[in-house]
This record gives C-alpha cells, structure tokens and sequence, in this order.
C-alpha cells in the first residue's frame, strides 16, 4: 500500500494530517502492517491487520479508557469509531506513539518485572462491561487455525521443491514423535474461572519507555484462565521470557496472590508450542525470511517450550 492512499485514509478516518510515515519492521504476524504517522504536533502508531478479532481492539479501549496504567489509549475515528475498514476485512487502527524500546531486546531489571506483575493482574482483574465479555472469544483464533495450516506443511513437506523445503522436511522427519504428540495429544482444557487475557503477553509485546511498562498489540485478546498469560512469564521461552528463578519470582510477587493451575499451565505451554511449531514451519515455506524461520524452528523444537510441553 503506498503512502499517498494511508496518508488519505489517516485523514479521512481520524483527522490524522500527516507529515511523515515510516514503516515498522517489528512482528511476526504476516497478516499486519505498523507504521509511525507523525503529524505537526504527535506521533502515531498505525496498525492495518486482518489479524484477530475487533474485540481485542475494544478490550485494548476499554482498559486505556479506564485509566489502566500501560495501555496504550486507542485514538477515535472522526466519528468516535475504534477503527475502519480497509481492503479485505482489514482494520485500520491508530494509537498514540510509545518512545520505547522492546522489552525482548533491552531485558528488565527484577524490580520491572514486579511492575509487570502488577499490569498483568490490573489487565486480569479487569470488568469489561457484559456485552463486550460475553463477545470475547473463549479460544485463541490463531489455535483454531493451526490444525488445517498443519495439515498444509504436511503436504508441503511430501515433495520438497527447493533446499529450504528439504532442510524442513528433514526437521520435521527428525522430531516427527515430538510433532505427533504436539498435534494429536492435547492435554484436557483448563476448566477454571475466566478473566480477560491479552493472549500473547510475552516480552516482544511490552515496550519500555522512561522506565514503564506499555502492553501493545491486543489482536488476540480471549476470555480464558488468567494461566493463558501467566504461561508466558514461566520461563521456556527465551528472550521473551523470564530466563532465572529470580526474574520468576519478581514477576510473581507483583501479581500477587493467585494458586497456579499447573494443568492449566501445562495445556497452555502445549497449545503455544504447537502454534510455533506449525506457524514457523508454514512461514518457512511462504516466506518471508524462509531460512531464518527454520532456524526457528529448530530452536522451538530442541529447546524451550516444547520440551516443557511434552514432558
């Protein structure tokens, strides 16, 4: 999409002038395109994504209206909409710039990740109005789509065309007991209380601005047990996670009190390891970055989540 046509659509849904447009390379999600929209006053985040369901930008509304420190408030249309629509059910959505850097790259000190702690809970404690809760979707969208994107790399896999497909396939040959049990053998499904969860609370979706904390990319909000996030801040997950006992604990204690469902947990880590699995591999095979996504791969199944989810 060229600049000229945002620049229109900027104008004409948000009474956005805008002087400058850059692109933002962050994310893995194919289906979204970020840039930083800068008028004469502010700068803008701007989100066009065919990506998870408008409840999670209502969510992300909601909790930036009620004042939740470390969300990001969701700038209104010209006609006090959430965002508009663009190409194939596509949403267009504008937030104010965070000045940050990724927590996945700069890391946080103990004492951050009690303050995150203390923003996941607020996030889960949370009481959307009935009409928005009763819409949240109680299944992660993107886990619903894994089993047929699965059957696809399979496929794929049968007659490999060119040496990226080949080094794949020998992965998925080389871990195919793994692999079976991450697709076939899902643990029971957690039964516990619901709450309001962001679906994808690791590290590369918190930014670090003078020291605080911001939650950004909302696209896969669900109503589910509050071990949905938590999953992600117990370690298994690299860079994007807890990495010592102490980080763990820090993380915790700004929580607060909560009795962990170690099923729930364990269901969890299952389902986001066969996600990463299945999705790097279809990556590998789509492209972009074809061969740093094997790599991914790789990494996933011989390390991290995927050993804690199949032990």
């Amino acid at each position: 999409m060229g600049d000229t046509l945002l620049r229109r659509w900027l104008y004409d849904d948000f009474g956005l002038d805008v002087v400058e447009l850059s692109p933002v390379g962050y994310g893995a999600d194919l289906a979204a395109q970020v840039w930083r929209a800068t008028t004469a006053t502010n700068a803008y985040a701007v989100k066009w994504s065919g990506a998870g369901t408008n409840t999670g930008h209502q969510v992300a509304a909601y909790l930036g209206d009620s004042g939740l420190a470390g969300v990001p408030e969701v700038v209104r249309t010209v006609d006090d909409g959430l965002w508009t629509f663009h190409g194939p059910k596509k949403r267009l959505t504008v937030t104010p710039w965070v000045d940050g850097v990724r927590a996945a790259e700069s890391g946080l000190t103990v004492e951050q990740w009690a303050a995150y702690g203390v923003l996941l809970r607020r996030v889960h404690d949370a009481e959307p109005p009935a009409r928005l809760r009763d819409a949240l979707p109680t299944h992660s969208p993107v886990d619903a789509r894994v089993p047929a994107v699965a059957a696809e790399v399979r496929e794929r896999l049968e007659a490999p065309s060119d040496a990226v497909e080949a080094e794949l396939a020998a992965l998925w040959a080389e871990y195919a007991d793994t692999i079976d049990v991450l697709l076939i053998s899902t643990p029971p499904a957690p039964t516990g209380p619901r709450v309001v969860c962001h679906g994808d609370p690791h590290l590369g979706n918190v930014l670090v601005a003078d020291g605080r904390l911001h939650l950004i990319d909302w696209d896969d909000v669900v109503l589910a047990p509050r071990e949905q996030d938590l999953m992600f801040m117990l370690g298994g997950m690299g860079d994007v996670s807890t990495s010592t006992p102490e980080q763990v604990d820090a993380f915790l204690a700004g929580y607060g009190p909560h009795p962990l469902d170690h099923d729930a947990v364990r269901y969890y880590r299952h389902v986001r390891a066969r996600e990463d699995v299945v999705l790097w591999s279809h990556q590998a095979l789509t492209g972009p970055d074809r061969a740093d996504c094997v790599r991914i791969t790789r990494g996933v199944l011989a390390e991290g989540l995927v050993a804690l989810a199949v032990s």
